[in-house]
């Protein structure tokens, strides 16, 4: 359902969005008012995460009372700050002048109050979302929420057929409807939950509330999901905001398609590693840290190939996606695109590992590594947008994402206890082969690319890219044994029949 879900939000953002790029300007302002919202993702105060570990905990241990209590105390600081921040967004909708440079009365005044003011009366969505991902996650069973969200997103797409042809380009109306539709999705998780597992919502009602006893356990290890969330509020989330106050909303819609494949990337890396962050904390909870070791580097392993090839092979290939995808007035986007997809292309690492960082209340490095990535990004745009422009944030995104991933390596290094070489030899090395053949094909096909906005071109670009990652993954198969042996497994096959 994780794999049906990903590839059901990779078409919906590749069918998506040229209908709503096909206005640039509109779109540019579209692009802002929705990337305010990823405020509401941070308005937990970090009580979520700290919650989310010790409720993980609990469950594992049986304690179904604990797990409600701290779910409930969380998700009651979450919903007081999400309503604090939809009376910003309020303010907002009357004053866009305010959020966005050298915006024009009439229509375009007109469509981001509409849009500011559906945000900020939808924003309650946000906390009976992260409700249910908890109630689901901690028990390592998050897909059964999938099914909903990919109903949720096949009306969302279908959608996009009556708000934008035969002449509409109704964008407001669009953003309504997919906000009624995560009301859905999200009221439907919950009954789901109540009727899955017998969940008490009653006895979750009675406890949505602040508790002092809660708060002294989870604070410190919340204060530290706070630090580190304004940190990446402020190297990650405040470029179309900067950009439209800098260089306007044309600027922030040539950004925002190098910027919409990075959010998907990282929302696919997300789900890729989502699962874990309950595990670690389930190991940790039974005090089984040999066994959380091994596991740890096993999904470094396996993770490797599934991370890496995909960000390069659309990287190589990201002047065809961009043309054939929203047409080549946005031919400004091809560079930026290539610096954001290749972001995570240390997420094999980095991902897993600031995960485990959290699960083992490492608080200090957290802190210090958050810290620093701040002031490079900023440093770095501060001295080089005069030079650069747009391009400047792009590249400055993507050094952050690489010192992140390096000092990730070198934390996951200490917690593994084994030496570089030693972790490139186990991890990276086995995958060459594959890497170096799908860059090979990658490097025949580079030019073969489709032209012209359309969305056949679009589906025969991704089959070259996708054609080529699957070469490199089905050399990986054949040359790395650990990994048959995982497949074969996985698949219930016998591996001595090989290939």
């Amino acid at each position: 359902m994780q794999i049906l879900s990903m590839v059901l939000g990779f078409a919906s953002m590749f069918i998506v969005v040229p209908y709503l790029s096909s206005d640039q300007t509109t779109y540019g302002i579209y692009t802002v008012c929705i990337s305010i919202t990823i405020f509401l993702s941070y308005a937990d105060l970090g009580f979520l995460s700290a919650a989310q570990k010790y409720a993980a905990e609990s469950y594992s241990q049986g304690d179904r009372e604990r797990e409600v209590s701290l779910i409930g105390f969380a998700h009651f600081i979450f919903l007081c700050v999400t309503l604090l921040i939809g009376g910003v967004f309020l303010y907002f909708s009357f004053h866009p002048d305010q959020l966005i440079n050298n915006l024009l009365p009439g229509r375009q005044t007109q469509t981001a109050h509409e849009l500011l003011l559906i945000l900020a009366f939808s924003t309650p969505i946000v906390v009976i979302q992260r409700l249910v991902q908890m109630i689901f996650g901690i028990r390592l069973e998050e897909y059964h929420i999938q099914k909903l969200v990919i109903a949720g997103n096949a009306l969302k797409i279908l959608s996009v057929f009556y708000f934008f042809t035969n002449g509409r380009y109704n964008i407001v109306g669009y953003y309504l409807f997919i906000q009624i539709i995560a009301a859905f999705v999200a009221v439907g998780g919950i009954w789901m939950a109540r009727y899955k597992y017998q969940y008490p919502l009653g006895q979750l009602v009675r406890r949505f509330r602040f508790s002092n006893d809660i708060f002294r356990h989870t604070r410190s290890l919340a204060f530290s999901s706070l630090f580190i969330t304004l940190c990446w509020i402020l190297y990650y989330e405040l470029d179309s905001i900067a950009i439209a106050k800098l260089l306007g909303a044309d600027a922030v819609a040539i950004y925002a398609i190098g910027l919409s494949i990075l959010s998907f990337s990282r929302s696919l890396v997300g789900v890729l590693f989502s699962p874990f962050s309950s595990r670690f904390n389930h190991f940790i909870g039974l005090g089984q840290w040999s066994e959380f070791r091994h596991f740890y580097l096993h999904v470094i392993f396996l993770t490797f190939p599934l991370v890496v090839f995909p960000f390069v092979a659309v990287a190589m290939m990201s002047r065809g996606v961009v043309i054939s995808w929203v047409g080549p007035e946005y031919a400004a986007s091809v560079e930026i695109v290539v610096w954001l997809v290749l972001c995570n292309i240390l997420g094999f690492v980095s991902y897993p590992t600031g995960i485990m960082l959290m699960a083992c209340e490492k608080i200090r490095q957290l802190y210090l590594q958050n810290a620093l990535m701040v002031l490079i990004f900023w440093g770095g745009i501060f001295t080089t947008v005069g030079i650069w422009g747009i391009e400047s944030f792009a590249r400055f995104k993507f050094l952050t994402f690489i010192f992140n991933g390096i000092a990730y390596l070198w934390l996951s290094l200490q917690f593994l206890g084994i030496s570089l070489r030693s972790f490139l030899r186990t991890v990276v090395v086995p995958y060459l082969p594959g890497l170096a053949v799908m860059l090979g094909v990658l490097f025949l096909i580079r030019d073969s690319y489709i032209t012209g906005k359309d969305k056949l071109n679009l589906a025969l670009n991704g089959v070259l890219i996708l054609g080529s990652i699957f070469v490199g993954l089905m050399v990986s198969l054949w040359t790395v044994p650990r990994l048959r042996q995982y497949v074969f497994q996985l698949l219930r096959l016998p591996s001595k029949h090989g290939l």
